[in-house]
């Protein structure tokens, strides 16, 4: 027994229904697993089988060894700024799909034979419906490269058809997918024998080619010394052998002459000034001191030599004028002269420089000339002893085979999916099946819906049907029902005199559960009495002789509970269409204190539409997926519920 509050229904999704409405349909939707799984299978077995086959093997990376000249190339490519430094990667996966590399594997696994690669088909033609709409639309068919369209449909097919992929160890696996298990093997093959083929050969071209390179370079650092070496000749037999001590000779000379000339002006300035000391015959010691300031060189030996003075240093004599004068002009020419020597000692400095720096340049070439040939002999002498070893470290590690089973499809997997979605649509169905019934799958969602004071399961109540009162009764004084007791607790509560009781598809017929209750709720002080409403009654024999309660006549009594049945040949359904229905109702409670009324299924529904908006204690039966809600909900509109018992 629950006591639950009115309430309202939310919109929040009831995970615990949804699991027992599809367990309500467990059987349909294990059928339509098993249609899943048969459909699954047969398309699994009438599918086109795929066959693949697999090759591994390891190309050469290109790595030099100890006694090769490859990696030393190398390293001089990089120096010289024509190598990346950079390893390309080995794995030919743009090779392997261009259109180029299968044309020419097409040569030897003739792809255009092959129905599963070559699906272009020139005699092809548009079904009706297609036709018509092109002729409507205007669409006029374009003439068609047939060479192309078969090509493309190769290269479509074999992009679809063949993997390349790399492992963790550098190794490469090629898949092929067939439907003939000996074509996908010789398919396989055929690209691997191809790509090591063919990375030998580019392995070869390249060596072949470096060995050119060091070849030409050779030459041409051999005649770079030949020109050097000779122009050094003709310069040597044109000028001289030794232009850096010529240069050194021109270079000491016109050092010396710029030195007496240095000389000679200090010589010739010192004249000049006494000159004009002597000329404004100013000869006081003021004045010679004046001068030794000036000029020092007047105090040294060769100044006074030239003067033909005394060479005393603390002894000094003012010279004539004119010897004065006479040496001025010596000096004078002597320093012209000088300068002359010393501009053609310059020139000839000169062009020592230029034939120095000629000369300079001319070994310094042929000096480079002779290493870069003995550098390159060296390298084309190594090169040429090692050119007839070239390492391959390609291998193969497995040939593909014909495979003895199909990869595709699995069989497995076409089962999984055929039992999933037959799982999903018949989930799906189930729902929109139980939708449609709008029953209740759950006996929370009955409670909630029926919003009444008390509920309980009518469990304990079963035995008890189809039962006579006499029985009843007996029953219910060895082991009376606490359901019963919380029943009749409310109705007390509730004050009312007319209890209704309806049933909606449930395994316990209102009247027995009107009798069972009314057997529990009458005593020495309180009369009960039941009408049943349903076309099913007992109808009255005539012949016997009834007591009669106002419009009712009593069909059975036990105790202080009567069974009253409408007086005369009637169906108490009819009494619903009389105009003072209610007031026979009303009527019997000035000789029962209690009165209940029963009825099942749509008479319920007839019998509460006349009871519509009077004060009574409203007792429903319903049953979990056979109550349906819009009959529940109609019930409650009419006549509130205040008690519900549910199986």
């Amino acid at each position: 027994m629950q006591d639950l509050p009115n309430s309202h229904p939310n919109d929040e999704i009831d995970l615990g229904e949804l699991f027992l409405i599809i367990w309500a349909y467990k059987l349909f939707i294990i059928g339509t697993c098993a249609l899943g799984i048969l459909l699954g299978g047969y398309h699994a077995l009438n599918s086109k089988k795929v066959f693949s086959s697999t090759a591994i093997f390891k190309l050469d990376t290109g790595g030099s060894s100890g006694i090769t000249a490859y990696g030393e190339f190398n390293a001089l490519a990089r120096l010289a700024g024509i190598g990346s430094g950079v390893r390309a990667s080995v794995l030919p996966v743009d090779e392997i799909n261009g259109r180029i590399f299968i044309q020419n594997l097409d040569a030897k696994l003739n792809f255009q034979m092959d129905p599963q690669f070559n699906t272009y088909n020139p005699n092809s033609v548009d079904p009706v419906w297609k036709s018509l709409i092109k002729r409507v639309i205007g669409i006029q068919k374009s003439t068609i490269d047939t060479n192309e369209a078969i090509w493309q449909a190769i290269v479509a097919a074999y992009s679809k058809s063949v993997v390349l992929e790399e492992t963790d160890d550098g190794s490469f696996t090629i898949t092929v997918k067939h439907m003939n298990p000996q074509r996908a093997a010789e398919i396989a093959n055929g690209i691997m024998e191809t790509i090591i083929s063919n990375k030998k050969n580019k392995k070869d071209t390249e060596l072949d080619q470096q060995l050119s390179y060091l070849s030409s370079t050779l030459a041409k650092a051999l005649n770079d010394l030949e020109v050097s070496q000779s122009n050094l000749k003709e310069f040597t037999l044109e000028n001289s052998a030794l232009p850096l001590e010529s240069f050194a000779k021109e270079s000491l000379q016109l050092d010396a002459l710029r030195e007496q000339f240095n000389r000679t002006s200090k010589l010739h300035d010192a004249v000049a000034e006494l000159l004009l000391i002597l000329q404004k015959k100013s000869k006081n010691q003021d004045d010679y001191l004046a001068l030794r300031q000036k000029f020092p060189i007047i105090d040294q030996v060769e100044f006074r030599r030239i003067l033909g003075q005394n060479e005393i240093i603390n002894v000094w004599s003012w010279p004539e004028a004119s010897s004065v004068s006479a040496v001025f002009d010596t000096l004078t020419e002597r320093k012209s002269r000088l300068q002359s020597q010393i501009n053609a000692s310059q020139i000839d400095a000169e062009r020592s420089s230029i034939a120095l720096e000629t000369f300079a340049k001319l070994e310094r070439e042929t000096q480079i000339a002779e290493a870069t040939y003995t550098v390159l002999i060296e390298q084309v002498k190594a090169q040429s002893m090692v050119a007839g070893f070239r390492p391959d470290t390609t291998e193969v590690y497995e040939y593909a085979s014909a495979s003895i089973r199909p990869s595709a499809p699995n069989r497995i997997l076409f089962l999984a999916v055929g039992a999933f979605l037959g799982l999903f649509i018949g989930a799906v169905l189930s729902l929109i099946m139980a939708f449609n019934r709008g029953v209740y799958f759950t006996k929370n969602s009955l409670k909630i819906e029926a919003q009444a004071r008390i509920t309980a399961s009518l469990k304990t109540l079963l035995p008890l049907r189809n039962k006579i009162l006499y029985d009843i009764n007996i029953i219910l004084h060895k082991k009376p029902r606490s359901l019963l007791r919380n029943m009749a607790v409310e109705i007390h509560k509730s004050a009312a005199t007319q209890i209704v009781v309806t049933s909606s598809r449930a395994k316990m017929k209102s009247f027995d559960v009107a009798q069972v209750l009314a057997c529990y709720m009458q005593s020495k002080s309180i009369k009960v009495a039941v009408i049943d409403f349903s076309p099913s009654s007992k109808k009255l024999d005539t012949d016997s002789e009834k007591l009669s309660v106002g419009s009712f006549v009593v069909a059975e009594s036990a105790d202080h509970i009567s069974i009253l049945k409408p007086d005369g040949d009637m169906i108490p359904l009819e009494l619903l269409n009389h105009k003072d229905f209610w007031e026979k109702i009303q009527s019997l409670n000035s000789t029962f204190d209690l009165v209940f009324l029963s009825a099942d299924n749509d008479d319920a529904i007839s019998l509460l539409s006349a009871l519509e908006g009077q004060k009574m204690f409203h007792i429903t039966i319903a049953r979990t997926k056979k109550t349906k809600s819009a009959t529940l909900l109609q019930m409650r509109s009419l006549l509130p519920i205040q008690g519900l018992l549910y199986d």
